[in-house]
């Protein structure tokens, strides 16, 4: 099994262009390496595994990533939750498997987050209602569809099992397994019982992917939003089962080299910080 973070953000690119006398940022001089650009705005990955996937965790940055016959590839989309940096350019990748005659599209998500979708997004003023909207055969556009909490559900190949997490709207962790490796998506949320006990009854897991979303200054803010700071991050690493991998997603690009700062002095290297872009190798 491997997973990808997504990127959602754009080297070399200004809304407003390079201040004068200033190169633009991400060009590098002639001969230097390609700089590595982390800010991670936008929440999406995607994960492949022993005959099974490409599934995508989230839409965040899904729409945006290749061209429509890349986006195709993906032969599943389930969301942890309906806030904006996560479900952002969901309506752009429907609509690029719709060019590529896929109606209808499913989108798995909670019934608390379909109930978000179609009333914030998919109801005319932000998007067009796709649900309602018809191919000429009869095919609906885009299927909302709810996925059971607790149970496994089969999608693109692997079984997946949603529970709920802390955070102030429905939002679910995902556990996600191929038959030989699994991995844990902790999605938005705060300090969380029902992760670590979901890791615990999941022999097959290598890894856990979890946030750090604000620094230590910011706690009083992390915790009223439903996320985790370093210090509340380096309490839950102590749940976390032997032998399995931590991988870090969601630091808010304004805060994250104060965090990564903060994380380097309180675990050192017991974390792993995923590139955009990078393939992540699990193993089988």
């Amino acid at each position: 099994m491997r997973l990808r973070l997504l990127p959602s953000s754009f080297p070399g690119s200004s809304p407003a262009g390079p201040a004068a006398g200033v190169p633009a940022a991400g060009v590098p001089e002639s001969g230097a390496p390609a700089p590595r650009f982390a800010a991670q705005p936008l929440t999406s990955f995607v994960v492949e595994g022993a005959g099974a996937g490409p599934l995508a965790v989230d839409a965040g940055s899904l729409g945006l990533v290749g061209e429509p016959a890349d986006m195709g590839r993906i032969a599943g989309l389930v969301l942890t939750h309906a806030h904006i940096d996560h479900v952002a350019s969901l309506p752009m990748w429907v609509e690029a498997l719709l060019s590529l005659d896929r109606a209808p599209v499913r989108v798995h998500a909670s019934a608390g987050a379909i109930e978000a979708l179609r009333a914030h997004l998919f109801s005319g003023p932000l998007f067009p209602d796709f649900e309602s909207l018809r191919e000429l055969d009869g095919r609906p556009l885009m299927e909302l569809v709810p996925f059971p909490e607790g149970a496994p559900f089969e999608l693109a190949g692997f079984q997946v099992t949603a529970f709920p997490v802390v955070h102030p709207v429905p939002t679910h962790g995902l556990l996600v397994d191929d038959g030989e490796v699994a991995v844990l998506f902790g999605a938005d949320s705060g300090p969380c019982d029902a992760l670590w006990q979901v890791a615990a009854r999941a022999p097959r897991l290598r890894a856990v992917v979890l946030e750090a979303s604000f620094p230590e200054r910011m706690q009083a803010i992390a915790d009223g939003s439903g996320h985790l700071t370093p210090a509340t991050l380096a309490a839950e690493l102590e749940q976390v089962p032997e032998g399995v991998r931590v991988l870090l997603a969601h630091l808010k690009p304004a805060y994250r080299g104060e965090i990564i700062a903060e994380l380097s002095r309180r675990v050192g290297d017991a974390v792993e910080f995923l590139e955009p872009g990078a393939w992540v190798d699990l193993g089988q």
